[in-house]
């Protein structure tokens, strides 16, 4: 059970999966390898709407629309937690579709005479994949959906391995040289019990091949015996069961066939052949390939990566130009204004702020465009190339076997000799002869996988370098072309906003001045401040003489008639003489004097 398996999201149209625009396309016949289509992210293909809005995407090969993968669904298998099980079909193709089929119509007749249907996960489809590996050795197969940890519950993530292990099977189906691999019959047509067998058999859909490997292991495992002595091994372990036995002897095989092969590849003795030039060829082609698109997706990514950070720094390019125009608005005040209330250069910064925003939006579906139609494919490109590189790898492994097997005739011939020119080693010579037999049998199968395999790379590569082509050829141009769109409505947009720009007076500020008005503030706040300050002076001055007044007059004034004015030497006249009853009765307003 694979841990990377993700819970159910996308439903699929007639239980069969989605099939794009291009994939309807070819199905009629009229090509469309290379166009756009979006891929649902989600949501029910009838009429819903899907949770996110989708990803144009570009099929890097002619689709094969009768083989889809659809109706992921989640199951728990106990303590193994989650996993995905997907719906995996395959309907008869129409003839006319089979006829045009992108190989020339040597995919022959149908896989099945009828429609399949089963359901598979993602381990089910390494399985394949490594199984294909060692069916058709040689063939480029093509590469799985990668793993992922984190995020692999979510629907962005469910849809995306839906669609690639779609494409996978599909470039399997369409592969004249893996199309009838007995595993991908099983994985397609197989139930669930034939299945499970299938995976469990470790020699099942090999046949021929497996029979041929089965005889190599054991050639390159009698290597190590050059007497007879050893001859009887395999009937000194009673006490095992004949499983274990298999699996010891199959374990001693692979361990003594990788020493040999290592030891040939470091001793150089490999055999050559006629058409080697054309492999080394063929290699410097492919690993020429890939350094090159290294680079270019390398930097693909660098220009996706700075288109995105492009959109969202014209978007907040736009908000801080709207910031500005509101700034602008409250300083101005009234005036000349247009719709939004700006003026001067509140209009200006508001102008550049809605076509800011808008490149932006504009940046942002270029940005999901060139990840979809470029740096994607461009990724994929690259997977294709690595599986080329396997597939020569392959055939050097089949040289390295094939040479090891001559090496070892050659020892075990020279060691025969060696037991027949020496006295009493007669009986040895016998059980040598009866290795080299099986060595000289088994340089036979070597020499056959080595030469099918060999002719299998060559027939893959000039299929590899006419699609690969195709495909770099369609991707350039998309690429192209999505570059030329953009910059046109770039420059559409920035184009309308020169002329409006160019009308603004960035001059008008509404006849408004800082020092003017805090002048004209300074004079009105004197004048104020005097006005107040005599007001309040006056008010106060007559509120007090009004009241004194009011105390005078109720004041209680003497009755009695006032002193006689002294005369000039300083009596009161009469004699001088103050009448009594005044002195007595009258009112002292200062101290009596010591004479008095």
């Amino acid at each position: 059970m694979s841990a990377e398996d993700a819970p159910p999201a996308v439903a699929v149209e007639d239980g069969v999966g989605v099939v794009d625009a291009d994939d309807r396309g070819a199905a009629n016949g009229d090509g469309g390898s290379h166009e756009l289509h979006h891929a649902p992210s989600g949501g029910d293909s009838s009429g819903g709407e899907a949770p996110s809005a989708p990803r144009p995407r570009v099929h890097p090969e002619r689709s094969v629309p009768y083989v889809t993968v659809s109706d992921p669904v989640q199951h728990t298998e106990g303590l193994k937690g989650k996993f995905t099980m997907y719906r995996v079909a395959y309907d008869p193709p129409p003839p006319s579709a089979d006829a045009d089929a992108p190989d020339g119509g040597a995919s022959g007749r149908p896989l099945f005479p009828y429609a399949t249907s089963a359901n598979r996960r993602y381990s089910d489809f390494s399985w394949l994949f490594d199984r294909l590996h060692r069916e058709r050795p040689g063939a480029i197969v093509p590469p799985l959906p990668e793993k992922q940890q984190a995020s692999r519950f979510s629907e962005a993530f469910i849809e995306d391995r839906r669609f690639h292990l779609e494409v996978f099977l599909r470039r399997v189906v369409r592969n004249p040289e893996l199309k009838d691999a007995e595993c991908l019959l099983v994985f397609l047509g197989g139930g669930d019990a034939e299945f499970k067998k299938a995976k469990k058999d470790k020699s099942v859909g090999g046949g021929k091949h497996a029979a041929d490997a089965g005889g190599l292991n054991q050639t390159l495992s009698d290597d190590c015996h050059h007497d007879g002595a050893e001859a009887g091994d395999d009937h000194q372990d009673h006490g095992l069961t004949d499983r274990g036995k298999r699996r010891l002897s199959t374990g001693k095989a692979g361990i003594k066939k990788w020493i040999k092969e290592k030891k040939t590849t470091m001793q150089g003795s490999m055999v050559r052949s006629p058409d080697d030039a054309v492999f080394d060829e063929a290699t410097h082609f492919v690993e020429a390939l890939q350094a090159g698109l290294r680079r270019v997706e390398a930097q693909a990514s660098a220009m996706v990566r700075r288109d995105k950070g492009a959109a969202a720094s014209l978007l907040e390019f736009g908000l801080g130009c709207d910031a500005l125009a509101h700034v602008e608005d409250e300083i101005n005040g009234n005036g000349v204004e247009d719709e939004d209330g700006s003026s001067g250069m509140g209009k200006a910064f508001r102008m550049v702020g809605k076509t800011a925003d808008a490149a932006s939006a504009i940046s942002a579906e270029h940005y999901e465009r060139e990840l979809g139609s470029f740096a994607e494919p461009l990724r994929d490109h690259l997977k294709m190339v690595h599986a080329a590189k396997v597939a020569l790898t392959k055939r050097n492994n089949r040289r390295i076997t094939y040479s090891t097997c001559l090496n070892a005739v050659d020892s075990k011939k020279a060691t025969l000799h060696k037991h027949r020119i020496t006295p009493g080693q007669e009986g040895k010579a016998l059980g040598v002869e009866g290795s080299l037999s099986r060595a000289e049998q088994s340089v036979l199968a070597a020499r056959a996988n080595y030469e099918e395999c060999s002719a299998r790379v060559l027939r893959e590569i000039d299929r590899f370098r006419t699609e690969n082509a195709t495909a770099m050829y369609a991707t350039m141009a998309e690429f192209a072309r999505a570059q030329k769109a953009y910059h046109e409505r770039m420059n559409d947009v920035w184009g309308e906003l020169l002329p409006q720009i160019e009308g603004v007076d960035p001059a008008v500020f509404n006849g408004k001045s800082f020092t003017r008005e805090a002048a004209t503030m300074r004079e009105g706040s004197v004048k104020s401040v005097g006005t107040s300050l005599s007001a309040s002076l006056a008010g106060s001055a007559g509120v007090a003489m009004e009241a004194v007044a009011e105390q005078m007059e109720g004041m209680s004034m003497p009755s009695y008639p006032p002193p006689p004015e002294p005369t000039a030497n300083g009596g009161h006249g009469a004699g001088d003489a103050p009448d009594s009853s005044v002195l007595n009765g009258a009112v002292r307003y200062r101290a009596p004097l010591p004479e008095e």
